[in-house]
């Protein structure tokens, strides 16, 4: 008697995704969606670190919840953290001592300028430019082009405004989110 034997199946290559809250959670899960339509082997393991506060805070926890997950899941191959960026000059000390763990911890951190609407709204056609310089006036800019916008908007939610042309078009002008879309594979090393 001979056994077939079971095609390998190449493993997921895990990264960690912590998110400041549910806006960021449903992103993350439309990048991991991207990622599986493309065939790409990753598990994006999105965390929402809310309600931790600071971006300190934030990367505090996003070390504890890394310790936890490395024991059951062992280690991840890339780190993120998806951060607003009007929140560095709230305490200017304490952004610094964040960057410097994410840093030591090897997290990357995404900064959303200058938050996470802001950050949509450049998915948008034509609105890659856009910088809107509050948060306030960047949530009005996207609901003026997207009037269903309501927070928290899930991966159901966005994928009818956004989709993965949208998201190399943000990263052209997103340093932070090209590493990203790069670590995920949706952006080839050469680009």
């Amino acid at each position: 008697m001979s056994y077939r034997r079971r095609p390998l199946i190449e493993p997921r290559r895990p990264i960690f995704f912590g998110c400041e809250g549910q806006c960021e959670t449903g992103y993350g899960a439309l990048l991991a969606g991207f990622a599986d339509d493309a065939g790409i082997r990753v598990h994006l393991e999105i965390v929402d670190l809310a309600p931790a506060g600071d971006p300190l805070a934030r990367v505090e926890k996003a070390e504890a919840r890394i310790a936890h997950l490395r024991r059951r899941r062992g280690t991840f191959a890339e780190k993120f953290i998806l951060l607003d960026g009007d929140q560095k000059a709230e305490n200017p000390q304490r952004t610094a001592q964040a960057i410097a763990l994410a840093a030591r911890l090897g997290i990357a951190l995404v900064w959303q300028e200058p938050c996470h609407e802001a950050l949509l709204l450049r998915h948008l056609p034509g609105r890659a430019a856009a910088r809107p310089p509050t948060s306030q006036a960047a949530l009005q800019a996207l609901q003026n082009e997207w009037q269903e916008y309501a927070k928290p908007m899930t991966r159901v939610d966005l994928t009818p405004r956004i989709d993965l042309a949208g998201a190399l078009r943000a990263a052209a002008v997103e340093p932070d989110l090209t590493g990203l879309l790069r670590a995920i594979g949706l952006i080839n090393e050469e680009a």
